[in-house]
């Protein structure tokens, strides 16, 4: 595994819970009846909670592992963040709350563009993330460029616009959970058949030393003979 995928790489497992609670998500935002813009904007808060607490998680098993935690530092305490915002400041109208979910989706958006450029060495991975982040960051450009008027009547569909970004961004992160998980196998599979190769190197070398050594054993020992019946002749 290159020094690129163990900067962004945690257990598939994270990759996979995240994916399934951002999809939930998508799933009722995009086909929910429900029109409360205060209601919805709680909602969208406490999902981002959730990443968030599960990205502390991430941070709290990568740091006992000695794994870089700084991206996912980061993207705890901007998620954590935006929640907080959100779910603390219902006095707000609904402009100020959509600009700041597209605040979040625009900055979640250039990390993922960024990861899958800087961080990641497969180009299955790298499109994954490159197209994710893309969508992210339209998305929220087209919520922050909208006008405040637009917003303020259309803020509903606006949240289902998120939701569509929530719906892809947990089928990326699912698919890169599973494909994770299968590189870790490969990987795996792969430093077991090395380290058997290896042994089977120190072997041979050790068989091919035993007659050597024992051939030098032996000459050693008939030298040794020689010399004491030499001894014992010059004696007499």
């Amino acid at each position: 595994m290159s020094i690129k995928r163990r900067y962004v790489d945690s257990h598939w497992l994270i990759f996979a819970f995240e994916g399934v609670v951002a999809l939930l998500f998508g799933w009722f935002a995009l086909f929910t009846n429900l029109a409360d813009t205060g209601a919805l904007v709680s909602i969208v808060g406490s999902l981002l909670l959730g990443l968030g607490i599960i990205e502390l998680f991430n941070l709290l098993r990568r740091a006992h592992l000695n794994e870089t935690w700084g991206f996912t530092l980061v993207s705890a305490l901007i998620e954590i963040a935006t929640a907080f915002a959100l779910l603390f400041t219902s006095d707000q109208n609904a402009v100020w709350h959509l600009a700041l979910i597209a605040g979040y989706t625009v900055v979640r958006g250039v990390f993922e563009i960024l990861i899958g450029l800087k961080a990641i060495d497969d180009l299955t991975d790298k499109f994954i993330w490159i197209v994710t982040g893309s969508c992210g960051a339209v998305m929220g450009f087209v919520i922050l460029n909208s006008g405040s008027a637009t917003v303020e009547d259309n803020a509903p569909t606006f949240i289902k616009i998120f939701g569509a970004y929530m719906m892809l961004y947990g089928l990326a992160n699912l698919i890169y959970g599973v494909h994770n998980h299968d590189q870790a196998n490969d990987l795996k599979a792969e430093r077991s058949a090395a380290a058997k190769k290896g042994a089977q190197k120190l072997a041979k070398i050790a068989t091919a030393k035993a007659p050597a050594k024992k051939t030098a054993k032996a000459t050693a020992k008939k030298t040794t003979a020689r010399k004491t019946t030499k001894r014992k002749t010059a004696k007499k």
